[in-house]
């Protein structure tokens, strides 16, 4: 992005494909933020509802906050359900921030 020389251009930071490609997502994700625009995630490896597999959402999300994010995230996972009964971990996050 840098060297198109486009200040509008950002790139969007997919937690759940950085895990399954290159594993630490939050060394990535800091290195590379000044050229996210958006962060997206699901559950690793099944792109699941987001508070289940191998990463540790609530890590992530505290280092998120850390590193100074302020613009929303992105959940796109595979719900198995209807998306109102696999909220449980939008509730916990809430409740843990």
């Amino acid at each position: 992005m840098a060297d198109l020389n486009v200040p509008g251009v950002k790139m969007m930071f997919d937690c759940y494909h950085v895990a399954r490609t290159e594993g630490d997502v939050v060394t990535r994700l800091e290195a590379l933020l000044p050229l996210v625009g958006h962060i997206q995630f699901a559950a690793v490896p099944d792109r699941g509802v987001p508070d289940q597999g191998e990463l540790n959402y609530p890590f992530v999300f505290k280092r998120i906050t850390a590193l100074g994010w302020t613009r929303p995230l992105g959940a796109e996972y595979r719900t198995g359900d209807e998306t109102d009964q696999t909220l449980g971990w939008l509730r916990a996050a809430k409740a843990g921030a």
